[in-house]
């Protein structure tokens, strides 16, 4: 199993969870939300400023290495993983997740991708309008 922590503030991120969710794995996925009480129960030492994913057995990447290892366990882009971390072609993948990762929120802004943290707020003002019961006099 590979626990990927994402970060539920950013809309692209959101989206990506999404997708994830519906690929098939080799190796399956947790998608745990960065700052969550499941994140903090289950590595409470880790800060994500990035992806983060870990193994069962421990092991952790970051960034693009992170990216690598989540297409790896993908049915249909295990090649990619191969590719992106070849010696040719991994300066471009961390070049790529670098412009990407830095620039994800006003991506997800200028898609008008909604993130969870905002989706829940939109869904809590929608489907639980606030309280009408008037005191009684």
């Amino acid at each position: 199993m590979l626990y990927v922590i994402y970060d539920p503030h950013c809309g692209m991120c959101t989206e990506i969870k999404e997708w994830l969710v519906r690929q098939p794995a080799y190796v399956p996925l947790r998608l745990v939300p960065a700052g969550s009480a499941e994140a903090q129960a289950l590595f409470p030492r880790t800060q994500a400023d990035e992806i983060v994913v870990v193994s069962s057995s421990g092991a952790v990447w970051l960034g693009n290495r992170a990216w690598i290892i989540v297409l790896w366990a993908l049915r249909g882009y295990r090649g990619w993983a191969r590719r992106l971390s070849s010696p040719a072609l991994q300066p471009f993948a961390r070049q790529a997740y670098a412009a990407i990762a830095h620039n994800r929120l006003g991506i997800s802004k200028l898609l008008g991708l909604k993130s969870e943290t905002e989706l829940r707020g939109h869904l809590e003002r929608v489907l639980i309008p606030p309280c009408q019961i008037q005191p009684n006099d």
